[in-house]
């Protein structure tokens, strides 16, 4: 089998490079993004909720989707940089929703 053309692979690439993404934007996610590696997806909480990335198993056209509190966006063979600025725009928009301190 080739190993570049497989699929479980390719997606696990993916995936990590999406985490790559996100903590060079933001450093404080690494500690808060968690990666599935038998799915593959990645998620991270934010105060309004999980936002999570990750290729719908009911597509065997490798949708991806970027899902969290006020967003859903779906995308068929995204790049890394398009999954990784949705998934800030989820984080920064909920970050933005947090009530400010008295």
């Amino acid at each position: 089998m080739d190993e570049l053309n497989d699929t479980g692979i390719a997606d696990l690439l993916l995936i990590y490079s999406v985490k790559s993404h996100l903590i060079a934007v933001r450093p404080e996610l690494e500690r808060l993004v968690v990666i599935d590696d038998a799915r593959p997806r990645l998620s991270f909480p934010t105060s309004q909720g999980l936002i999570v990335v990750a290729k719908s198993d009911t597509s065997d056209t490798g949708i991806w989707t970027v899902s969290g509190p006020g967003i859903g966006v779906k995308a068929p063979r995204p790049s890394t940089a398009e999954l990784a600025s949705t998934a800030l725009i989820a984080y920064e928009s909920a970050r933005a929703r947090l009530p400010s301190a008295a």
